[in-house]
């Protein structure tokens, strides 16, 4: 007798959502206390793979968080003796051509405003009235806001003491739970009831497939496009190619981010160091053509499916984990999203698989055409067995309805049982009861 899987009972769903969605409010509601914990847990999540590798050869499994500790460090001592350098060189050259860059927008755009003034004067005026009153209460507004903002982060011992607090607690916390991440996990397995522990262990396992693969794929997609940008401004001898190639490579890490900062910042000092198009498109090719292998050929190769958002689910995300958490809501937003889809994918296969959804016994639903004959013989035995097993069918004649005849067409006679069409067109009877066994229960 096949039967069919049912999720927990309905109490013990609300109970396990119930919890979740307090641990999610107590986290929000305690993000910035909670942040070192969070930073901490999130570093250790990163290094358990190395960790777990020095272990396996019974070393320490500190190691493992020193060793990503200490390439983390000479990347930025790499960036403050290098880039650092580099970037403050080539704005302090891009400074002094400031001056003829503005001689140059000036000739070239005084000419198109005077031609758009003296075809549209009155336009042009009250536009240019709206402009002169925006940037007389707005600037000056904005400016003093900067201003107090930042003369409160940099005169506040408070925020001073608490970012060094955090850049030593972070480390701190990581290794400790670098060192007893097994240990931890295993805590944390102890607690969850163990009529949902399968289900549990199968979500938090794919979850973290999915977490691992896009962390791994994401940081070899950022790095190579980092390459690409770089090379490619550098062959159209683009401004400051040298640093915006290898910021577009690393914003990229948050969708569109990269993208958009590199195009935008490169097509402009192009135009305004050349002052031609060739120039700027050369840019744009440049950009075009990293996107192009970056989406034909390293995201399906490193990424593959492993996340498999919609973009506009992608950008819900970034705008939803930015208005919460601000910028380090960003940087995790699509993580955070792609583990919530696989938790979504399982809640609505439960839900599917519930009582509640598919009530106490199977749907069964018979659609048929009343003036066939194989229609007729199909009918029959279907009833007969659903009728021997204490279950109801209901019988749908597609004649009578344009709707359903454009829908099934010549594909009935045709069976659907929990919403789903378990067959359709002629079969045996025997075949049919075979099916029958197995999608309603019983013995044939």
């Amino acid at each position: 007798m096949a039967s069919t899987v049912r999720s927990p009972s309905l109490w013990r769903m609300l109970v396990v959502v119930s919890v979740a969605v307090l641990i999610a409010g107590v986290l929000f509601a305690w993000s910035s206390a909670l942040f070192p914990l969070l930073a901490g847990f999130l570093l250790a999540y990163l290094t358990h793979p190395l960790a777990s590798l020095f272990e396996r050869y019974r070393l320490p499994r500190i190691l493992g968080f020193l060793t990503i500790l200490l390439l983390f460090a000479g990347v930025l001592v790499l960036i403050f003796f290098v880039f650092v350098p580099a970037l403050i060189n080539e704005l302090m050259v891009i400074g002094e051509k400031l001056p003829s860059w503005q001689e140059v927008t000036q000739e070239r755009i005084t000419p198109l405003l005077a031609n758009v003034k003296a075809r549209f004067p009155q336009a042009y005026a009250l536009l240019e009235g709206r402009i002169n009153a925006w940037a007389q209460t707005t600037l000056p507004s904005m400016a003093d806001r900067l201003v107090s903002r930042l003369g409160g982060v940099l005169g506040s011992f408070l925020s001073v003491a608490g970012a060094l607090l955090n850049l030593v607690l972070i480390p701190v916390i990581a290794a400790y739970l670098t060192v007893d991440f097994n240990r931890f996990l295993a805590s944390l397995r102890r607690l969850v009831p163990r009529p949902v522990l399968p289900t549990v262990d199968l979500v938090a396992g794919d979850v973290h497939s999915v977490l691992s693969s896009f962390v791994r794929g994401q940081l070899l997609v950022s790095l190579a496009l980092g390459v690409m940008y770089t090379g490619g401004l550098l062959l159209v001898r683009s401004p400051l190619a040298l640093v915006i190639g290898p910021l577009a490579g690393l914003l990229s890490l948050v969708p569109y981010l990269g993208l958009i900062v590199g195009v935008a910042s490169s097509f402009f000092l192009s135009f305004f160091e050349y002052q031609d198009l060739l120039h700027p498109m050369g840019v744009l090719a440049v950009f075009v053509l990293a996107q192009s292998v970056e989406g034909w050929l390293l995201t399906p190769s490193l990424l593959g499916r492993s996340v498999g958002l919609h973009p506009v689910w992608v950008l819900v995300s970034l705008l939803i984990g930015g208005e919460l958490f601000g910028v380090p809501g960003i940087i995790v937003a699509v993580p955070v999203a792609a583990a919530l889809r696989v938790v979504l994918k399982h809640a609505i296969r439960a839900y599917r698989a519930s009582t509640f959804y598919q009530g106490e016994g199977p749907t069964v639903v018979i659609y048929i055409r009343g003036d066939s004959p194989p229609c007729s013989e199909f009918r029959g035995v279907v009833e007969a067995y659903v009728r021997k097993h204490g279950v109801s069918a209901r019988v749908v004649d597609v004649a009578g309805s344009p709707r359903l005849r454009k829908s099934f067409g010549e594909r009935v006679p045709l069976l659907e049982v929990n919403g789903e069409i378990v067959t359709e067109g002629e079969v045996e009877p025997d075949t049919l009861e075979a099916l029958l066994q197995e999608v309603v229960g019983g013995e044939g």
